[in-house]
């Protein structure tokens, strides 16, 4: 019998454990971090002519940012981030890249960006489970467009700053009462967009994105702290 009330205490406690994880009150900091990375080759035929083309370019891209948020109520969280991340594309060979002298040789953006956003927690045993969020954010990029030395004359900078609003959909898991990881699954996002592209003028647009787990990893490590 005693063995019985020291099982049960002993689970109360542990589920008041993962409980406090995601409880009113408690507060994660961390890091998001992303990486992926491309390899293609395209072969291209003329309806006009019928002459072919190839090229293959090769695409890294990097993020990386503080993370905060705060539970306004049990598995509701609202916060913010910041992050910077990195991107270059390479055209490494191919006729179309050796022969057109309009095409860079290689394309890069450094991006700055901060977002707001609320999330939904829908747990398993309070340790693994989906993450809905909403979100607004807004991102100023800078690129920068390299051809080859004999074109160098082609090389131009150009600014872009992006508004955005979306939803993200996440896998969480916390493998201690004091530490998560999540991984984003889907990502539905509207944005408007302008560009000042130096002497080459102005645009502006608006775009609608959807990416499932085809647009690299990006997780987010945090540290649970401020629960019971």
């Amino acid at each position: 019998m005693n063995k019985f009330f020291i099982l049960i205490i002993a689970i109360m406690f542990a589920s008041q454990v993962s409980n406090a994880q995601t409880e009113k009150g408690t507060e994660t900091i961390g890091a998001n971090i992303g990486f992926s990375y491309t390899n293609a080759s395209d072969f291209t035929v003329s309806v006009a002519n019928g002459s072919t083309s190839t090229l293959d370019t090769k695409t890294t891209t990097f993020n990386i940012g503080p993370i905060y948020s705060y539970f306004i109520a049990d598995k509701l969280d609202i916060g913010a981030a910041l992050t910077y991340s990195s991107s270059t594309l390479k055209n490494m060979a191919g006729t179309y890249a050796t022969t057109n002298d309009s095409y860079p040789t290689k394309q890069s953006s450094d991006n700055f960006s901060t977002t707001l956003f609320i999330r939904k927690y829908f747990m398993y045993q309070n340790k693994i489970g989906f993450r809905t969020e909403g979100f607004l954010g807004y991102s100023h990029q800078d690129n920068t467009n390299t051809y080859a030395p004999s074109f160098a004359g082609y090389n131009y900078d150009n600014e872009t700053d992006y508004y955005s609003a979306g939803t993200n959909l996440d896998l969480v898991y916390y493998p201690s009462k004091k530490l998560g990881v999540s991984a984003t699954i889907a990502t539905l996002e509207y944005y408007h967009y302008t560009a000042n592209n130096a002497n080459q003028g102005h645009d502006s647009g608006d775009n609608i994105t959807f990416n499932f787990v085809n647009s690299g990893l990006s997780l987010s490590v945090f540290y649970v702290f401020g629960s019971k």
